[in-house]
């Protein structure tokens, strides 16, 4: 694909996006990566938040991008974010940011807790809350609602105020994309919760591919 394919697709997905204030998912992985400060480290989630990122981040200079995908899934995310942010700031780097999906965000909920000699770093916790497996909503499967839910969509319907609650760290909800860079701004490790849909998003991402299909064949 030549250049000004790319850009046409980008100019077609960045309409759709724009079209609306609500902060959906493919938005979130966009404006989180270009709301962040030069200098900065951008943790990448497996699952939907890398594909996100990979479709829809602005190229840009300034921004360091690490992810452990194909290494471990979503073992160990909130922990391996951790450790990758207090490297990056103990090499003098900026503030770092973690892009996670609700299922990863609880696999390691125990990553949140640190004993009261360990360094914490600058680290935002950003989670895209759809309430489970967002990423399976596209297979044809979801068609069959009931067994699909228990099995593959895996609702959980917990409560992230109440893990930050108990680890003592600080969280705050944000559903428009205006409200999103104040959000980000802190000290320590925070979590920024982004509740979601998941139908939704599988029909916005539809919507994504088909504009940017139909701005490049407009090209032709």
């Amino acid at each position: 694909m030549c250049s000004s394919d790319l850009q046409a697709a980008r100019g077609a997905a960045d309409a759709v996006l724009d079209a609306g204030g609500e902060l959906t998912e493919p938005r979130l992985a966009r404006d989180l990566g270009a709301a962040l400060p030069d200098g900065s480290l951008l943790w990448a989630a497996s699952s939907l938040p890398i594909r996100d990122l990979d479709r829809h981040l602005a190229v840009r200079d300034g921004l360091r991008v690490l992810a452990s995908r194909g290494a471990s899934g979503i073992d160990g995310l909130i922990s391996s974010a951790t450790g990758a942010a207090l490297a990056h700031q103990a090499a003098g780097g900026g503030p770092a940011a973690a892009l996670l999906g609700d299922l990863a965000f609880l696999h390691d909920a125990p990553g949140l807790f640190a004993g009261p000699e360990d360094a914490r770093p600058d680290l935002v916790l950003v989670v895209a809350n759809n309430d489970g497996g967002g990423i399976f909503s596209a297979l044809e499967q979801a068609a069959l609602p009931g067994p699909f839910e228990r099995v593959f969509g895996t609702p959980h319907r917990a409560r992230l105020a109440g893990l930050a609650a108990a680890a003592g760290i600080g969280r705050i909800v944000v559903t428009r994309a205006a409200d999103l860079p104040a959000a980000l701004k802190g000290d320590g490790i925070r979590i920024v919760e982004v509740p979601t849909d998941r139908p939704a998003g599988t029909a916005l991402r539809r919507r994504l591919a088909g504009a940017a299909a139909s701005a490049v064949t407009a090209l032709l």
